[in-house]
């Protein structure tokens, strides 16, 4: 079992207990937590694969870490997956819960990348005509690419819009190649 489906397997397992059990807003902002945790400290995700350290150690490790921020329902959810040998995989089902999360909410994540930064106004307006056409809420994550000369780069689900001016330029190449007026010499 790849480790994606093994993700979501559990993620989607603490989903539906967190929405039956009424907390599933806690159970959120718990993963938000560990994921951020987890995202930041190479070290710990390094820890919580290492098979050299017990399960029983590693949760001892989590709860200090995190006393105090995470729920009852997360906790005994965090012992049952080390009683399954399996508190190395707690970033991907983390991530794998939030974006099961967000698709159950209606909620869709759009970023977009930018040569410069966007003002708060801008990404408000940009949310704004997203969430009109695509009918969801959309969360918007900002990127800011140096490299880019000018235009915007939007990927919002599966699908991405390219308004860079190198992306047109590629477009106009392709156009110009494909076009079969022009007779070659």
């Amino acid at each position: 079992m790849s480790v994606t489906r093994l993700g979501k397997r559990y993620a989607k397992s603490f989903l539906d207990l967190a929405t039956e059990l009424n907390k599933l807003e806690e159970a959120k902002g718990d993963m938000e937590n560990i994921l951020a945790v987890t995202k930041g400290s190479r070290e710990f995700r390094t820890f919580l694969k290492s098979p050299v350290v017990d399960s029983g150690k590693k949760v001892g490790v989590i709860n200090a870490v995190f006393e105090g921020r995470l729920s009852e329902l997360t906790q005994r959810f965090i012992k049952l997956m080390a009683k399954q040998g399996r508190e190395g995989d707690l970033p991907v089902i983390a991530q794998s819960f939030l974006d099961l999360y967000q698709a159950q909410k209606g909620i869709e994540k759009a970023i977009v990348t930018t040569a410069q930064p966007l003002t708060e106004a801008q990404l408000k307006e940009l949310a704004a005509k997203l969430a009109v056409s695509l009918g969801k809420e959309i969360h918007m994550e900002q990127q800011v690419d140096d490299k880019m000369i000018g235009g915007i780069r939007l990927r919002v689900g599966g699908k991405e819009y390219n308004g860079s001016i190198a992306g047109k330029l590629n477009a106009l190449r392709k156009r110009f190649k494909d076009n079969p007026y022009i007779a070659e010499f």
